[in-house]
């Protein structure tokens, strides 16, 4: 009798701790924090295996950028069909 109301007591401390600790300012972080900065990941789309869009957020500005095993292209600023378009050219030129 007395191992269960150890027990019982160790659980119910558990539990009082886990919500003060959640009620606190900032809350309770439980896995990966996400990192506070300038830039926001909005969306991230693999395209292959070894290629990525992303769509990210940078001082209120929306930039796409294409991941791939020997660098990056990013948007600058350009509607994204019109960036693609650009970016397939560039792609057919390193390729010659």
């Amino acid at each position: 009798m007395e191992t269960a109301a150890a027990v019982i007591t160790v659980l119910v401390v558990a539990a009082a701790a886990l919500w003060l600790a959640a009620r606190r300012p900032g809350g309770l972080a439980l896995g990966r924090s996400r990192a506070a900065g300038p830039a926001e990941l909005v969306q991230r789309l693999p395209l292959t295996a070894q290629h990525n869009l992303h769509l990210v957020r940078f001082a209120g500005e929306t930039l796409w950028v294409v991941t791939y095993p020997n660098g990056a292209v990013v948007s600058a600023g350009k509607a994204f069909p019109e960036w693609l378009a650009e970016a397939a050219m560039a792609g057919q030129e390193s390729r010659r």
